[in-house]
């Protein structure tokens, strides 16, 4: 992948998910691909390492690039700069990094209690699922191959082609298909806040899903 393809893959993505720092796998079906990392400048200018990276060698660059920009001043948040993929079969290689980040799944768990899912006041032995939690729950329906979740993913997908997400709903969804459970939901995480103006419209899915099921 030479430079002006990673760079019009970071501008791609920051179209869909925002961030300013990008770093993703050149070859997404190889388990062993290096990583490209390149940082928007702004006005669409960007500066790429001109190296590919292992991963180990992309987390501790992306550590050290942070830690720069915020000596000189400048107001960066890992969460909402930096956007770093992983994608299955990344994910399935057998490296130690790679263990390391799936054990650390257990400390950054995919549904949040308090913000995807709540108690029930009416029944405390039950929980409610808020619109993220629901589409959260959908994601990995998809990804276990369970009918229902394609069902209504495909309906948020196509949502989301309607926002200008910048690709057709097909094609967003062989985009999730390539993810790991783990950066499907963090991606889930991402379009929610940026695409979705009210959480009503998660809701209309969930029940345009149920009418067509009666």
């Amino acid at each position: 992948m030479h430079v002006q393809q990673i760079e019009n893959r970071a501008a791609q993505l920051k179209e869909q998910l925002s961030g300013k720092i990008f770093a993703f796998p050149v070859d997404e079906a190889n388990p062993f691909s290096k990583y490209a990392i390149t940082m928007e400048l702004g006005g669409g200018n960007y500066k790429t390492y001109p190296k590919l990276l292992r991963i180990n060698e992309v987390a501790a660059c992306i550590k050290m690039l942070l830690e720069q920009l915020k000596a000189e001043g400048i107001d960066v948040d890992y969460s909402r700069d930096v956007r770093f993929f992983s994608y299955q079969a990344q994910m399935d290689a057998p490296d130690v990094t790679m263990r390391r980040l799936k054990k650390s799944n257990v400390d950054n768990p995919l549904i949040e209690s308090g913000v995807d899912v709540m108690p029930n006041p009416d029944d405390p032995e039950t929980m409610l699922f808020s619109a993220r939690g629901i589409l959260k729950y959908s994601m990995l329906e998809l990804l276990d191959k369970n009918p229902k979740g394609a069902q209504f993913m495909d309906e948020y997908f196509k949502l989301l082609a309607m926002r200008r997400y910048g690709k057709t709903a097909a094609a967003i969804k062989q985009e999730v298909r390539r993810m790991s459970k783990q950066e499907a939901i963090r991606w889930v995480e991402r379009t929610y806040e940026r695409y979705v103006s009210d959480s009503q419209e998660i809701m209309n899915i969930m029940r345009s899903i149920a009418n067509l099921g009666s």
